[in-house]
């Protein structure tokens, strides 16, 4: 029962990423966030969202696939090892250090002209600081 429902969601998918292609063929869209209404009473997870009402944009990971290529992949018939796929970074520790900083920087100014000067100068100075590699070299 299990598989069959999620058989169903992966044909559900490609027939709405399908869709979204024929609709938006380059895929340089703007893309506006829309949360949908949730279903509470739903029987499965794919039944949580009214997919009809739902206004589909391809997936920037699927955007160089062609959609024949990509019903054979949900068919079987081409296995999915994950080269196909845009290469994107993860979140890394110079991503969350950037996140914080750009956080610090909407807490401490006002205007965009200033928050970028405030990322700008922390950014400077830390190219200009010393990198110490352990704790060991912060004593005096």
């Amino acid at each position: 029962m299990e598989t069959l429902a999620f058989e169903r969601a992966e044909n559900l998918a490609a027939q709405k990423i399908i869709k979204a292609k024929g609709i938006h063929p380059d895929g340089n869209c703007v893309r506006r966030c829309i949360i949908p209404v949730v279903k509470f009473r739903a029987i499965d997870y794919v039944g949580l969202i009214d997919w009809q009402d739902c206004k589909a944009t391809p997936p920037t990971v699927l955007r160089h696939i062609s959609s024949h290529e990509l019903l054979k992949m949900i068919q079987g018939d081409v296995p999915m090892d994950g080269g196909d796929f845009i290469k994107f970074p993860s979140h890394t520790q110079a991503r969350e250090r950037f996140v914080k900083l750009v956080t610090e920087a909407f807490t401490k100014t006002v205007g965009p002209q200033n928050r970028d000067g405030f990322i700008r100068a922390k950014i400077e100075s830390r190219q200009q600081m010393p990198q110490f590699e352990s704790k060991k070299y912060y004593k005096k």
